[in-house]
């Protein structure tokens, strides 16, 4: 009887572990991309209402690469970590940055891009020129941000965190904030696209807080990760990689 509980237990050890094992992404014909899409030029809504973007085309890439299709998941940003964590999404896709205080939950694939970040403030502010003209004042973000990391750090009057960056942008021209701080590339696309930001913000100057953007994946998928590191590199070494930058990020 005892050796009859053993081999069950062996067995029942043995199931999970392969189903464990058979968790992998990689076992997927269609990966669940989480992304947010007020963060233009990386992940935005086209007049089709479609999800697209510098983030978009290149997760497609890496899928096509693997043989698998792709299902874009759009969430609020802060959501996206606790959505890869409970695997209701394979891997994230937004302009996420690659830092030291995520990777202790996530695992980041190589860096794909590395931008500035930006101060903006209305277009008529002439008192905010330089970062020691930001203290005791009210300042905006993109909640789970590293720019929401950095103003944290600040002496400031208050911050205010919102789910998307239009909302961080829109609260600034409102008046009731002084400031926003949003990724470089996604405020000039805003203040170049957006006819709401388009000559009412202005952006008065640039911090360097970013270690670089890349793909967030679940810690317990190492084969995934490898296999997504193969495909960026390929992207990269092709040249693929430098040609999206051109098509989403230049003028």
């Amino acid at each position: 009887m005892k050796k009859l509980v053993v081999l069950l237990a062996f067995i029942f050890v043995f199931v999970s572990a392969a189903g464990a094992m058979a968790e992998s992404a990689l076992d997927k014909d269609v990966i669940r991309v989480g992304t947010e899409s007020t963060f233009r030029p990386f992940e935005f809504r086209n007049v089709k209402n479609e999800v697209v973007g510098f983030d978009i085309d290149l997760i497609n890439m890496v899928a096509e690469k693997l043989g698998k299709k792709v299902e874009i998941v759009d969430a609020a940003f802060d959501s996206l970590i606790p959505s890869l964590l409970t695997k209701k999404i394979d891997i994230i896709a937004a302009g996420m940055s690659a830092t030291e205080e995520r990777a202790k939950r996530v695992s980041f694939s190589h860096v794909y891009y590395i931008t500035p970040s930006a101060v903006v403030v209305k277009a008529e502010e002439t008192g905010i020129t330089a970062e020691e003209d930001l203290k005791g004042k009210i300042a905006t973000v993109q909640m789970g941000t590293i720019q929401d990391v950095y103003v944290t750090q600040l002496d400031l009057k208050e911050v205010k965190r919102f789910a998307k960056t239009d909302d961080a942008f829109r609260e600034v021209l409102l008046g009731r904030a002084d400031f926003a701080v949003v990724d470089g590339t996604v405020t000039k696309e805003n203040l170049k696209e957006n006819k709401d930001f388009t000559g009412t913000l202005k952006q008065v100057f640039e911090l360097r807080i970013d270690k670089g953007m890349a793909l967030a994946l679940r810690k317990d998928d190492p084969q995934f990760l490898e296999a997504v590191n193969k495909a960026l590199d390929e992207l990269k070494e092709s040249g693929t990689l430098a040609e999206l930058e051109k098509k989403w990020m230049e003028e």
